[in-house]
């Protein structure tokens, strides 16, 4: 029984140093020595969450605007030169699709050559499509309101594209069908839109869905592509929905596949986040484990007095594993709040500006995942543990450096 006194006085004496230490008393050294080590704590957390969420943000931000204005999945023939290959609306397809919560958009790929009125050529993919791609986000990005969409010499391009041909809307222009021969049209620009993804202000034109069929000599029926914009996150049965029944010699692809170099820019960022972030890890937790350290050996004395108590070894192992986990948890709490404060500005006010020519978006967005939270709660605990591990005192190393003093 008395080894139990012995042992909870113990436990509530340490628990009243390391409140005196966080309150400001006790000693200097030691109170300066538990400050360091909560700030490095509370840094640590702090960048770990900021780089992750600033990285899943980016990720997000490119794929949630991708998806919105070119959707989730392309439908399309198994095969080269598929401009020439129409693709037949399956109706019973198409309804399993808007079942599953899919919207389906119909599109005609063709690859143009325009001249503007003073000589400049660039080459671009004029999509036709038909009035209802209007009323997604593509509405949104147009500069100006739109007159009715239609006829066989309206364009719609965008600013960048515009700029570059030096043409203005009511501009007309000249497009130049790379077929076998060469087809020439006379277009007028009826709108600019402008989305801020490089890959597609800079590549991609729209025309009316009609004047493409004509050009090909297909019918009403045929498209190309179908552009399908899920409602709703993928899931195995939205997968199985889009995947079932799938006409022959097609294939459902996802936008990532279209637009590889996008993503393997953004998985080369990620790959460089992780060696950042390895870093930022590795050498928080050797400066916490130093001061740490220092902190145990200047308390040295308390654990002879557990020992001269009566305390047993595993009752000790508790106490020093207590002490810390309030250092990392206070220090984590601290971190938290940090990256919160700064997550929380810039989602307001946006002061974090990036150059859209090199990273497709104006503004660092903020898009918040608890997963990342909770990853750095669990390597918390984890350094807490090997903290423990390091700075244990066994009994004969206490006794060692009381004599050695």
């Amino acid at each position: 029984m008395e080894k139990v006194i012995s042992a909870f006085r113990a436990f509530f004496g340490l628990g009243t140093l390391a409140a005196k230490l966080l309150m400001g008393q006790g000693l200097r050294r030691q109170r300066l020595i538990f400050l360091i080590q909560i700030g490095v704590v509370a840094l640590a957390t702090a960048s770990a969450l900021l780089i992750l969420t600033a990285s899943y943000s980016f990720r997000q931000a490119i794929t949630q605007r991708l998806h919105s204005y070119l959707g989730q999945f392309w439908l399309r023939y198994y095969g080269e030169e598929q401009e020439n290959r129409p693709l037949p609306i399956d109706r019973a397809y198409v309804e399993n699709l808007r079942r599953a919560g899919c919207r389906i958009e119909s599109a005609i790929h063709l690859p143009m050559l325009i001249e503007s009125g003073t000589g400049r050529y660039e080459g671009l993919n004029l999509v036709g499509v038909e009035a209802s791609w209007w009323h997604t986000a593509w509405g949104e990005a147009l500069s100006q309101p739109m007159s009715a969409w239609g006829g066989d010499t309206m364009v719609v391009l965008s600013r960048t594209l515009a700029e570059q041909l030096g043409v203005k809307v009511g501009d007309k222009i000249t497009s130049i069908w790379l077929a076998d021969p060469p087809r020439l049209r006379r277009l007028r620009i009826g709108a600019l839109y402008q989305v801020g993804l490089d890959e597609i202000d800079r590549y991609i034109g729209f025309i009316p869905i009609e004047m493409a069929q004509r050009l090909l000599g297909w019918d009403s029926t045929q498209v190309q592509v179908a552009h399908i914009f899920p409602s709703r996150p993928v899931s195995d049965s939205l997968i199985q929905a889009v995947t079932l029944k799938l006409p022959y010699l097609y294939e459902l692809i996802p936008v990532e596949a279209i637009f590889p170099d996008i993503f393997d820019w953004l998985g080369l960022i990620d790959q460089n986040v992780q060696v950042i972030l390895g870093i930022v890890l590795g050498l928080s937790f050797f400066s916490g484990a130093s001061a740490f350290l220092v902190l145990q050996f200047a308390q040295r004395l308390r654990y002879e007095l557990c020992w001269a108590l009566g305390a047993s070894a595993r009752r000790l192992w508790s106490l020093t594993f207590f002490q810390a986990c309030m250092v990392t948890g206070i220090g984590m709490g601290a971190g938290t709040l940090i990256a919160l404060g700064f997550l929380g500005s810039q989602a307001l006010w946006g002061w974090i500006r990036l150059d859209p020519e090199n990273y497709l978006i104006p503004t660092l967005p903020v898009y918040w995942h608890n997963g990342y939270l909770w990853a750095v709660i669990g390597v918390g605990g984890v350094g807490a543990f090997l903290l423990t591990l390091m700075a244990y005192p066994r009994r004969r190393w206490v006794r060692l450096l009381t004599q050695t003093e």
